[in-house]
């Protein structure tokens, strides 16, 4: 992210001294993060979820988007996903000790879903 959108306070711009990782290296964080949003060990539900969508939307662009540009494009790509992206997003807004119950088994489907996704995009990158 430093790389694509990071802003020099100082010097030449972040993208000219913040080499973007190798595909290999990006992939397998990719992968680190999904399998632990797929335990659900320590986050909530909505973060699980959006973090999913930029996942995805990272893999099909290679932009990182912010949780709420990403669960949009994902939303409105993916029809059967939407009510669960809809309610995290309107769960993240709130504070966090306010957050939404999110459907565990829709929200685990989902990130069955995301992983599916990830996997295929890594393996085209030959990652």
């Amino acid at each position: 992210m430093a790389h694509q959108d990071g802003i020099a306070l100082y010097g030449p711009p972040a993208s000219e001294v913040i080499a973007a990782p190798p595909a290999s290296d990006l992939y397998a964080a990719i992968r680190a993060s999904v399998r632990e949003h797929g335990d659900g060990e320590g986050h909530l539900a909505d973060n699980r979820v959006l973090n999913g969508c930029r996942s995805v939307v990272y893999c099909r662009t290679g932009r990182w988007l912010a949780k709420r540009d990403a669960a949009g494009q994902v939303a409105a790509a993916e029809e059967d996903f939407r009510p669960l992206i809809e309610a995290a997003v309107r769960s993240f807004e709130r504070p966090r000790s306010a957050a939404l119950s999110l459907p565990g088994p829709q929200v685990r489907a989902f990130l069955t879903w995301v992983r599916a996704r990830v996997e295929e995009y890594a393996a085209a990158a030959g990652a």
